[in-house]
């Protein structure tokens, strides 16, 4: 039967959302994490209540470089399983097997973290359970573990190309509609088991009960369901963590698999190089995301070291260079760089993230002068593929590290980004502090990289993933598989160049190995995603095909992958045909599962601020927010503009939103009654205290540092003992904020580590001493006279 996008008839019972019938009752997931992998199962159930049979279509996401790699459906007792197809192919049997009446269920890939489940000719009264299985990586936070489960996705920026085509363009794909709450919810349980004892888990996105036993962990939601408006983020902490391991695995058709994981330690001292700092200042960063970005600029700004140049980028609708070519690194450029992050605001319009990079990456670097780029963002565009491969075209001269801010940042685009560059990326879940991440990426970018990372799999023949391996930092992972053709284990060896020179790291492959499937898979989809990201043998260094007329060797080598490994990909998709002795009668209606919006995006408060019926909105221009039912036409939606009907064209509506919207345009943020606010600045005492550090790594002795650490100046100003000079004054004040870092925010040194190293050293080389012939730290110590 064909499906048709009518308006509903009125439901007998079900849930609601924006008076339309939402099929979807609940989404269960159940995972088991061990050593560096997750093992997920989501469960969707539906529920037709209405009396006609439906299509259900649901837009979620799922963990950035995940192997789908499972898809079933249960009706009425009756267990059908997906199977792996060509893209094309896939879809064929779905629409053939709706308009036979049968049972029909397609998963397809929209990018690496958004996927689409169809439910199609789900009759009056009945429920299905879909089952979709995955498994991940883990990815490495510091010294610990992060498990993410990405629940929805955040509005996303289409520049004008991504708006049209034939068929669905990539702005309505991946823009599903939304709501302020949705009626369905999110049941969680992780079992955790890790080779060393745990010595904590925690959620920074959640409330959750944790039960711990040794290695062993067990971990529910505080609550019985939760909304599915946010990632859900686990943190595992670890005894040991750093041991090189590996593994061997066969699976029941006698394939083998190999994977080995390095940890490298090695020192690394800071050296000058060019920073630049993109910042997305898009709409979509209001309320507590550009406050957290401007307290980690500042933080940032006060660890570079003597002889860095830099400069920063905020970019929305268009972008603005705080210089016009990067600046060295002095009190003056510091003080005018200040100024400009504290006077920083989400006030530029939509995503385009494109022409920053585009207008950075095509200068030239300065002679002997690494560059290093850092972006900041909600991250959250259509045209992911066309960033990456620019950021990779350019990564012989930059590198990249990526910072996705909030509540549901595209883990694809800030992952993406950082692999195309050759740096690393973290992720800065609500109520995390961003300022150490900041500063563990500076840190890396500073420091020089095992580079030239070559892997020597000794007696073993296999066919390794990634093809490229990344460059190491201090204090990173490594994690290499590989698909093996032949030959008898015995070591692996990580070979690179280091700091002082060449470096290797042996580890032994030994032993027959273990039954599974989990090593292949992954190989199988690290692979795939070479080949997406144009980083696999076919492609050069700079992700072009090394041969004219390759691009059908690329998708049938994705499509040989996904049926081998039965794996979702980008042109593969899975397909299950539910055959009934009654088919489906009757037209079939169409059912746009709406997601929830995202939590705190664009500084929305979706409890206050919640419409009364369904309507578009758009938070940042060219971002398209439809609250309940998409409407048949696409209209990308401007601040300001409410599109209240599914009529052709839109109405503009003069009221709450509509200031909102253009406070949005003004940079100001809103207070539930409307009335316009702007967002505080930090009244942390450590964040007034970086601000007040000097360029060579200095605090000068002043009222304002007085009242930071919370005594009068006067008394401070005794243990001079007499010493007035300039150099004087600015020794103690320097002594006395280290002593101050160390004694009240010993829990933040992650952030303030390399300012404080870089104050050390100013004072190592401070031509005036106490006249006692103590040191500046003895002195500031000592009560006053």
């Amino acid at each position: 039967m064909a499906t048709t996008e009518a308006r509903p008839a009125p439901p007998r019972a079900g849930l609601l959302a924006a008076g339309q019938p939402v099929p979807l009752l609940g989404v269960n997931v159940e995972a088991e994490v061990r050593d560096f992998a997750s093992r997920v199962v989501m469960t969707q159930r539906y529920r037709n209540a209405e009396s006609q049979p439906i299509e259900a279509v649901y837009v979620f996401p799922l963990e950035e470089g995940a192997a789908v790699a499972g898809f079933e459906a249960i009706i009425d007792g009756v267990h059908v399983v997906g199977q792996v197809r060509e893209r094309e192919k896939a879809f064929e049997e779905y629409d053939e097997a709706l308009t036979a009446g049968h049972g029909a269920y397609l998963l397809d890939q929209e990018r690496a973290d958004v996927f689409t489940a169809s439910i199609g000719n789900l009759p009056p009264g009945k429920e299905v359970l879909v089952r979709i299985t995955y498994v991940a990586e883990l990815s490495l936070e510091g010294d610990d573990l992060r498990f993410a489960l990405p629940t929805t996705v955040s509005p996303r920026y289409a520049p004008a190309e991504d708006s049209k085509g034939v068929g669905q363009p990539p702005s309505e794909a991946l823009n599903p509609p939304r709501d302020w709450q949705v009626p369905y919810g999110l049941d969680v349980t992780v079992r955790i088991e890790m080779p060393s004892p745990i010595r904590a888990v925690e959620s920074p996105s959640h409330p959750v009960r944790v039960e711990l036993d040794g290695a062993k962990a067990t971990v529910k939601l505080g609550g019985r369901e939760t909304a599915l408006d946010r990632d859900f983020v686990l943190k595992v902490k670890l005894a040991e963590a750093h041991v090189p391991r590996a593994w061997l695995e066969t699976d029941s058709r006698g394939r083998r698999a190999a994977l080995v994981v390095f940890q490298p330690r090695f020192n690394a001292e800071e050296s000058p190089c060019e920073v630049i700092l993109l910042v997305d200042r898009s709409g979509s960063m209001r309320g507590t995301s550009i406050a957290e970005a401007r307290n980690a600029l500042q933080l940032c700004l006060r660890s570079l070291t003597e002889g860095t140049r830099f400069n920063i980028v905020g970019f929305g609708t268009t972008f603005e260079m705080l210089f016009a070519e990067s600046r060295a690194y002095d009190e003056r450029s510091l003080k005018d760089a200040s100024k400009h992050v504290d006077n920083m605001d989400a006030n530029m319009g939509g995503t385009e993230i494109l022409a920053p990079l585009e207008a950075i990456l095509s200068k030239p670097p300065l002679p002997g002068v690494p560059r290093q780029l850092f972006v900041l963002t909600d991250g959250q565009v259509s045209n992911t593929d066309a960033i990456i491969k620019l950021v990779r075209k350019h990564s012989d001269t930059t590198r990249v590290f990526t910072f996705g801010i909030g509540a549901g940042a595209s883990h694809h685009l800030v992952r993406g980004l950082a692999r195309a560059g050759s740096g690393a990326a973290e992720f800065i879940a609500p109520r995390e502090r961003i300022e150490g991440k900041v500063l563990r990426q500076l840190s890396k970018a500073l420091a020089p990289a095992l580079t030239d990372v070559k892997l020597d799999w000794g007696r073993l023949r296999v066919k390794q993933a990634p093809f490229h391996v990344p460059p190491v930092f201090a204090g990173g992972r490594v994690l290499v598989y590989g698909l093996v053709e032949g030959g008898t284990p015995r070591e692996a060896t990580l070979s690179a160049r280091g700091p002082s020179g060449p470096v290797s790291f042996t580890v032994p492959l030994t032993g027959p190995g273990s039954a599974g499937t989990l090593i292949a898979t992954l190989a199988a989809r690290t692979m795939i995603r070479d080949l997406e990201e144009g980083s696999s043998p076919l492609h050069d260094r700079h992700g072009s095909l090394q041969e004219r007329g390759q691009t059908d060797g690329v998708k049938a080598e994705m499509v040989r992958l996904g049926t081998e490994y039965e794996l979702c990909s980008a042109h593969t998709s899975f397909v299950a045909i539910e055959k009934r002795e009654t088919p489906v009668v009757g037209e079939t209606q169409l059912r746009r599962v709406p997601i929830a919006l995202t939590s705190g995006w664009g500084g929305v408060d979706r409890v206050s601020m919640r419409p009364r019926s369904a309507q578009s909105t758009g938070a940042e221009e060219g971002a398209t927010v439809y609250f309940g039912s998409a409407p048949q036409m696409n209209y990308r939606a401007r601040p300001g503009e409410v599109l209240l009907s599914r009529a052709a064209a839109p109405t503009r509506k003069r009221g709450f939103l509509s200031k909102v919207f253009a406070l949005w345009r003004e940079g100001k943020g809103a207070s539930a009654d409307g009335a316009a606010t702007l967002h505080p600045r930090s009244t942390r005492a450590l964040d007034r205290l970086v601000t007040l550090q000097r360029a060579d790594g200095a605090w000068d002795l002043t009222d304002e540092l007085a009242k930071v650490l919370g005594v009068p100046l006067h008394e401070l100003e005794k243990k001079l003992r007499g010493q007035r000079g300039p150099d004087h004054r600015r020794a103690l004040g320097t002594a006395l904020a280290l002593l101050w870092l160390e004694s009240n925010a010993h829990d933040a040194e992650t952030e303030w580590a390399l300012l404080a190293k870089k104050a050390r050293k100013w004072l190592e080389r401070c031509p005036v001493h106490p006249v006692d012939g103590s040191s500046w730290l003895e002195a500031a110590a000592v009560q006053s006279p």
